[in-house]
């Protein structure tokens, strides 16, 4: 029996190769006759960087940046050849910032230009950036900052813009010397939010990222004032691709400061991986990711799994940290075990996921039989 693999990863608690190697170690030690292959997979949010650099075996590079309140750090990326594969999240992630720290209107996304700056200069000429997991919501200008544009205020006063300032935005002046000419730049999204409005950055993810209830009208408001200063000044509208409001509007900053174009992470991570052809070749496919709710059919690593089962009529099996879906499943979805019911709680399940996603494995085993 032909076995394929292929998880997101355990937020928090294990990476989607960890949950390869522990299902995929699990099952050959129930039995010699599956023939397994691992398949760790992303979306665009955290690690997707990685999962494209595995694929490719593109070289680690460390740089020294600014973390997301211009704190220096040590970052990394990768390279292949000519191509960088840029995590966002790495330099202006919120893993970077202990939950105290975590204050959306402060936060820069500066330390993510520093990255593409580094890659650029060791002569990259493509650059693949996933944007999930971000601490910031200042639609890229911190990034754009460190790209040489200049925000200027009412008094003519450059400054570094955060989502408490995007307001004070008068003009948007752009770099003297553009070092992104030439440069293919392609953005990774994993979810598809305008920028602006109820279901735009602000008011679905700024909270998540240390905001408060009462900061979110004047959040999207400063968010407003970018999008329209950008419009009136260049013609340019950056709330109109899927996916601008993706990770506090770099999404949408990216289409206008790097003149990148917009990517479905998953869609594009799958056809990379040729997830559609492994799929097809397979008996039956496992996959899944730390929380199984309604987003993830949503362009999540679970969606697009699912998407290729059904178009090859494959049976798929899940492995979940929490199934906040319960019964809401489609008939391809043959089975879901969750490490919480394991554990007997969530907090046990995070706290041992490796011996949780054991046992899941162990009982998959006995469903698969």
């Amino acid at each position: 029996m032909k076995i394929l693999i292929a998880p997101d990863k355990f937020k928090h608690s294990l990476s989607a190769k960890e949950v390869c190697q522990i299902i995929g170690g699990t099952l050959k030690k129930e039995s010699h006759e599956f023939e397994i292959e691992l398949l760790p997979m992303a979306d665009g949010g955290e690690g997707s960087a990685e999962i494209l650099a595995i694929q490719s075996q593109a070289e680690v590079v460390i740089s020294a940046v600014h973390d997301p309140l211009m704190r220096k750090i040590q970052a990394q990326y990768f390279i292949k050849e000519k191509t960088a594969f840029i995590e966002m999240a790495s330099a202006s992630g919120l893993q970077l910032l202990k939950k105290q720290e975590q204050n959306v209107l402060k936060t820069t996304s500066f330390g993510t230009g520093e990255l593409m700056k580094d890659a650029v200069k060791k002569g990259c000429q493509n650059i693949i950036l996933c944007i999930g997991g971000s601490a910031t919501s200042d639609a890229g200008t911190g990034m754009a900052k460190t790209l040489g544009f200049e925000f200027l205020d009412k008094n003519g006063k450059d400054f570094l813009p955060t989502a408490q300032n995007l307001g004070e935005i008068a003009s948007i002046k752009l770099p003297k010397q553009n070092i992104l000419k030439g440069i293919n730049v392609n953005v990774l999204t994993d979810v598809n939010n305008p920028l602006t409005g109820k279901n735009g950055a602000t008011y679905q993810y700024a909270i998540q990222k240390g905001a408060l209830e009462k900061d979110l009208e004047f959040l999207d408001k400063g968010m407003k004032h970018l999008k329209d200063i950008i419009f009136q000044q260049y013609d340019f509208n950056i709330d109109e691709f899927p996916g601008a409001g993706a990770s506090g509007g770099m999404g949408g900053g990216a289409t206008f400061f790097l003149k990148a174009d917009l990517y479905s992470g998953i869609n594009y991570i799958a056809e990379t991986l040729g997830l559609d052809e492994k799929v097809k070749n397979a008996d039956m496919v496992i996959s899944g990711e730390g929380k199984l709710d309604e987003q993830s059919f949503k362009g999540k690593v679970v969606s697009g799994v699912l998407e290729s089962c059904q178009k090859y009529q494959k049976p798929l099996f899940l492995i979940v940290g929490f199934n906040a879906l319960k019964n809401k499943l489609t008939k391809e979805i043959k089975v879901v075990l969750s490490l919480t019911d394991i554990a007997g709680n969530q907090e046990e399940a995070i706290k041992n996921p490796k011996d949780c996603l054991e046992q899941a494995s162990k009982s998959l085993f006995r469903e698969i039989q």
